[in-house]
């Protein structure tokens, strides 16, 4: 039945929003429901009924325990809705109640708790004026990220929207950007290196998500006080929205997350200084004058091997 839904029911939804790496394939059974329900060629309570149907047809039997939900979400927006489809786990639970004056304990069979975990599958629909739209927020905690299962793929019948390379050049260029937002807080107002330093932070992880993005960065930082965190978190909050990696969890591909395999600079006496990214403030460290220039410093563990001097270039001096 159509009822309010509770403020914890409502944290839980939002939750497992994420930003939408999927979309609805042509025909998909579970989109076209929820466009005749949007649409009220089907009440509310017989769509929501159907979709349970559905998703009970082919449920695995040695999944854990309990409901699914439909919700329907207004806005302020004049003609936007979400649709949110929820496999909520229950447990067992004990609850402590008085009797006789004294406290007892109970057994309640099928309890709902309100931390994130408890939310198995979720999926986040976007409808304007009536449409459907492709796009789909889905999360699936039994796949493996951002992919979902078999089963929950097929039930809505959706696609991967983007792939594991799209989203790695996102997050690239996140880091990248989110650092030259926050330049002012970093050590030495150094982006290269606190983006090197990020990198190789997130290198050594399975999967990265928003939390070890964010992790990653205030190392890239020094740790900075709460005041400077909440500006980088505020920053870095403006570029996962801008580019769709908002509660996305995923393997990113290593190539993405390797430090830059060649940096070079140019000084304004015309000195050009290359080398391996890999040895940013290893065997390269730069540091600021104080006068408004930078005291490169190049430690060697050999003899230098000197190049032929280069051939002067027209316009240049010596």
């Amino acid at each position: 039945m159509k009822t309010r839904i509770s403020s914890s029911f409502l944290a839980r939804i939002l939750d497992a929003a994420v930003s939408p790496v999927h979309k609805f394939e042509k025909n998909s059974t579970a989109k076209s429901l929820l466009h005749r329900i949007a649409k009220e060629d089907l009440t509310f309570e017989e769509g929501g009924q159907e979709l349970a149907r559905q998703f009970k047809v082919d449920h695995v039997g040695s999944s854990s325990g309990g409901a699914f939900f439909v919700f329907e979400l207004t806005t302020s927006a004049a003609g936007v809705k979400f649709y949110s489809l929820i496999k909520y786990d229950y447990r067992e639970a004990i609850e402590l109640y008085a009797k006789d004056g004294k406290n007892a304990f109970r057994q309640i069979v099928q309890a709902f708790v309100k931390e994130k975990k408890a939310i198995q599958k979720s999926c986040l629909v976007r409808v304007k004026d009536g449409v459907v739209e492709e796009e789909v927020s889905a999360f699936d905690r039994m796949g493996d990220a951002p992919d979902l299962t078999d089963y929950f793929q097929k039930f809505l019948d959706v696609k991967r929207d983007r792939d594991t390379k799209e989203l790695s050049a996102n997050l690239g260029n996140l880091l990248r950007k989110t650092l030259q937002d926050c330049k002012e807080h970093l050590p030495n107002k150094d982006v290269k290196t606190a983006l090197n330093v990020t990198k190789e932070s997130l290198s050594g992880r399975d999967l990265v998500d928003e939390e070890a993005i964010r992790e990653a960065i205030f190392v890239a930082a020094g740790r900075p006080a709460e005041d400077v965190r909440a500006q980088v978190d505020k920053a870095l909050g403006r570029q996962l929205k801008a580019f769709r990696l908002t509660g996305v969890s995923f393997k990113p591909d290593p190539s993405s997350l390797k430090r830059s395999p060649r940096v070079k600079m140019r000084t304004v006496e015309d000195v050009l200084v290359e080398y391996p990214g890999e040895q940013e403030n290893r065997a390269v460290t730069r540091l600021p004058d104080g006068k408004g220039g930078w005291i490169i410093t190049i430690k060697t563990a050999e003899d230098l091997v000197q190049d032929d001097l280069v051939e002067q270039k027209a316009g240049r001096n010596t």
